[in-house]
């Protein structure tokens, strides 16, 4: 077993993942730890991590980027020290748009309503993470986006909803996806989205972040 820990960053503002944290645990081959920034602070976010974290996963939130609260600046420093010392970081939806934001990228609302939610096709290109290219319905559920890539960074997915899926650094092991890949039943029935197809969903979302998890392993 790995020594370190990956740590699960949960910036939810009202409902935390339970679920879907539960389920990285059974699939990671080590320690996990679980931070809750904006509904109980960060001291214990700056406590766990050092240098032998073995990898960040951000995970959604009803906030935006573009709010200016104290708790998501620490988030930012955690991502950026960890970047400097080549710990790898996958972002999704929330995760995802602050990752483009801390590395120069542009995040807006996408549209006019507030939120917009489904499951949507995804087309992702060939990658260092996930080889050969392949496609696959994924969860969403969010009102902005990355509507300008970081500098750096390659867009590695799109769907015919959204030009920047997914991201991936030319430079260091960071990834985001904007779509939920670690949704789980819980994701759907708090969204009341009761959709064909969420099995397809959750299928191919997890094996993409399981993927993420276990390369933490090598």
């Amino acid at each position: 077993m790995a020594r370190g820990n990956l740590m699960v960053i949960d910036p939810a503002v009202v409902n935390p993942s339970l679920e879907s944290f539960n389920r990285i645990v059974k699939v990671a081959p080590f320690s996990v730890t679980y931070h809750l920034p904006a509904l109980y602070g960060t001291k214990n976010l700056f406590k766990e991590f050092n240098k032998d974290t073995l990898g960040i996963i951000i995970l959604g939130s009803a906030t935006s980027v573009n709010d200016k609260n104290k708790w998501q600046d620490e988030i930012k420093k955690v991502i950026l020290q960890a970047s400097k010392i080549n710990i790898p970081i996958m972002g999704l939806c929330y995760g995802h748009q602050l990752i483009g934001k801390i590395f120069g990228g542009v995040v807006e609302p996408l549209w006019n309503k507030k939120i917009e939610k489904g499951n949507r096709k995804v087309s992702i290109k060939e990658s260092s993470m996930w080889g050969s290219s392949k496609s696959g319905l994924l969860l969403y559920s969010h009102q902005d986006g990355i509507i300008k890539a970081p500098p750096k960074f390659n867009v590695i997915a799109s769907s015919e909803m959204i030009d920047i899926e997914g991201i991936e650094s030319k430079e260091k092991p960071i990834w985001g996806f904007q779509a939920h890949l670690e949704a789980t039943e819980a994701f759907v029935e708090e969204h009341n989205l009761g959709l064909e197809g969420a099995d397809e969903s959750f299928k191919f979302g997890h094996m993409l972040l399981d993927t993420f998890i276990l390369s933490l392993n090598d």
